[in-house]
């Protein structure tokens, strides 16, 4: 795993990561102190061993422990490099996954809000026309009347006039 993936992910799951690290660590120190235990047990029994050849193949197992506990580390920090790989993967598809769904429903959220603010602008428009042609009958009727007024009143001046010459 690289720099850049460890720093992608949380702390819980680089806690527990180090938890196993730390628990697979432990596991290793008690089989090498085992291995040790069972050299160092090698040991007195090469010393007290007469030949080389017995001695060479009662080390033999020693390699062989070894070896099986190195190749058995190996494996371990493969799989967690696996599992991490697969941890991520899914993760970055999740969260692909969780920003297509914000984006749809910010895409809803905003024709929504155009259809109403329409739909509010549509209403404030023939309100206005109402109101305008409302205005515009009453504006009318005043002029109508106060030129009616006007008119008769013209003729009564003219009438008036006419009579004084």
């Amino acid at each position: 795993m690289n720099e850049k993936e460890l720093k992608r992910l949380s702390r819980s799951e680089l806690l527990e990561m180090l938890i196993a690290q730390m628990e697979e660590n432990e596991q290793l120190r008690r089989e090498l102190d085992e291995i040790k235990a069972e050299r160092n047990k090698k040991e007195v029994i090469l010393d007290n061993a007469g030949s080389i050849a017995e001695a060479a193949l009662q080390l033999n197992g020693v390699f062989e422990a070894a070896q099986a506990a190195c190749q058995q580390y190996i494996d371990n920090v493969r799989q967690l490099n696996e599992n991490t790989e697969a941890d991520c993967t899914k993760l970055k598809e999740e969260s692909r996954e969780e920003v297509e769904r914000m984006l749809a429903e910010a895409e809803k959220q905003r024709a929504d809000r155009v259809r109403e603010t329409e739909s509010v602008c549509a209403e404030m428009i023939q309100k206005a026309k109402r109101e305008s042609q409302k205005y515009w009958e009453d504006v009318s009727g005043k002029l109508e009347a106060y030129y009616d007024a006007h008119t008769g009143l013209r003729e009564l001046l003219a009438v008036s006039t006419s009579g004084r010459e």
